[in-house]
């Protein structure tokens, strides 16, 4: 099994799995499993399943466009795992851009560094265990102190770093978006939530509260001119992959530093996992970061991308799938189609579908659909029934008992297995949902999400389908004690 898919296999939790452990009427009740439990039947699961961990790296965007770790995939919030440190020391890599600029690759996430006649400007600190790392790094570079850290977001991967600056007594300027402090903070009330389960972290690594971070000394909206040693930076805000984005251009040298703006895959922006995303302000950003025509563009995932018109190029093809998507939602939503026609009809326009700039690697051009029309939309999704809809658990019942009960529900689901693999997967959701200590229902839902997972499979989705298996490997487990 190659490093990155141990990352993503001893890193996984659960995930919206659909389960709720609610149980029949003649069941005792299960307990949930708590954040941090199932790291353990993850394991289990892609070891028994070995085409799991074939089908998780069947891309050739191993570790999010960089190198992986498992350590750090599992830790990113650890201040204190110096196995994940090392890690950062011995895979981290340091390519310089020019004679004042480095670009500083990670497992999984990049920083940016420029040196000023006045002192260095780090752009992002990554996540924790690379904060003691960077500024080591830092004095290696350069003999000028750092000045100022701005932030391209409040990710976990892109800020959680800082502490090691501020512990090291350093203290720089720090900037960030105006929305940033909101936004860690409901990273923070939703800790065991946000980062422990969605973000799959080890929730005894994660801060609980404010004063566990590093908070900027200043923030902005719209555009703010930074300037060090005489030179200037310009740093924008613009909604994307979250409300409190930052992208920055050096016009001196020419250079665009995009934050999560720019991947090496269509971009995380239907994440069904996170908060929302804005796809239309995203599309926006990318066509003002091609308005300064940069020769160099440093994104904090994938590789650095340099020469005019190629960056010109990766800007405006994800920019136009972007505006497809949002302007095929917008037009199904006025034409009165039903949101459920509107995501499985969005498709990207034919110059640009199997682009490899658009690989389908993370999430699906579906699952960005998904994301705009919630942000256009109420939470209601234009079905009737579902104004006041039942429960799950309920709509499970009653649907088993008009299939004759769990038996011949049952056999229903197996023979759906050949032909249609997702209406075989609601089934089993359902026989989940009413019936979560039957060996029978746990062990078909297994061998159906199993068989779901194939090469090509989006990362995103494989997650969620493993978070779910290893939650049915936790029943089994509390039906044999």
């Amino acid at each position: 099994m190659n490093q990155f898919v141990k990352s993503w296999a001893a890193g996984l939790v659960l995930v919206a799995c659909g389960c709720s452990g609610v149980l029949a009427d003649d069941e005792a009740s299960l307990d949930a499993p708590k954040p941090g439990e199932l790291f353990q039947y993850t394991r289990a699961v892609v070891k028994e399943y070995p085409h799991i961990a074939q089908s998780m790296s069947s891309s050739k965007h191993d570790g999010f466009g960089g190198p992986s770790s498992r350590v750090i995939a599992h830790h990113m919030a650890s201040r204190t795992s110096e196995e994940a440190r090392q890690d950062v020391r011995e895979m981290m890599d340091v390519q310089q851009i020019d004679s004042r600029t480095w670009f500083i690759v990670m497992p999984w996430v990049n920083v940016a560094v420029m040196e000023t006649d006045e002192g260095l400007l780090l752009l992002d600190t990554g996540y924790a265990p690379a904060g003691p790392v960077l500024i080591d790094v830092l004095k290696e570079l350069s003999e000028k102190p750092l000045h100022t850290i701005v932030f391209t977001h409040h990710h976990l991967d892109h800020a959680y770093g800082a502490w090691a600056f501020q512990q090291a007594g350093l203290t720089p300027r720090i900037i960030a978006s105006d929305a940033f402090l909101t936004e860690m903070g409901l990273d923070v009330q939703l800790a065991n939530f946000a980062n422990a389960r969605m973000n799959n972290q080890d929730p005894r690594d994660i801060p609980r509260t404010m004063a566990e971070m590093v908070a900027p000394t200043e923030t902005f909206t719209g555009t703010k001119s930074l300037v060090m040693g005489g030179e200037t930076f310009v740093l924008h805000t613009a909604r994307g992959e979250t409300e409190d984005h930052v992208w920055i251009h050096a016009p001196e040298r020419n250079i665009v530093v995009s934050g999560d703006f720019h991947q090496p895959f269509l971009p995380n922006a239907g994440n069904g996992k996170r908060r929302q995303r804005h796809i239309d302000e995203w599309a926006q950003a990318l066509r003002d970061m091609a308005a300064t025509k940069p020769d160099t563009l440093l994104p904090m995932h994938g590789p650095v991308i340099q020469g005019a018109d190629l960056v010109q190029e990766k800007l405006d093809t994800v920019a136009s799938a972007f505006e497809s998507i949002v302007a095929q939602v917008t037009q199904g939503l006025n034409a009165g189609m039903s949101q459920d026609a509107i995501i499985h009809s969005v498709e990207l326009p034919p110059e640009l579908k199997d682009h490899p700039d658009l690989d389908p690697y993370y999430n699906t051009v579906t699952d960005l659909a998904k994301m705009a029309v919630r942000q256009y939309t109420g939470w209601w999704d234009g079905v009737p029934s579902h104004w006041q809809a039942p429960r799950t658990r309920t709509i499970a019942l009653a649907v088993i008992e008009a299939a004759g009960g769990i038996d011949a529900f049952l056999e229903k689901t197996q023979a759906m297995v050949a032909s249609d693999i997702a209406i075989a997967s609601q089934f089993a959701d359902w026989a989940v949902e009413a019936y979560p200590r039957n060996r029978a229902v746990l062990d078909l839902s297994m061998d159906v999400y199993a068989k779901r997972i194939v090469p090509g499979t989006p990362l995103n989705e494989i997650s969620v389908y493993l978070g779910h298996m290893a939650e049915l490997k936790w029943r089994m487990a509390r039906l044999d004690q």
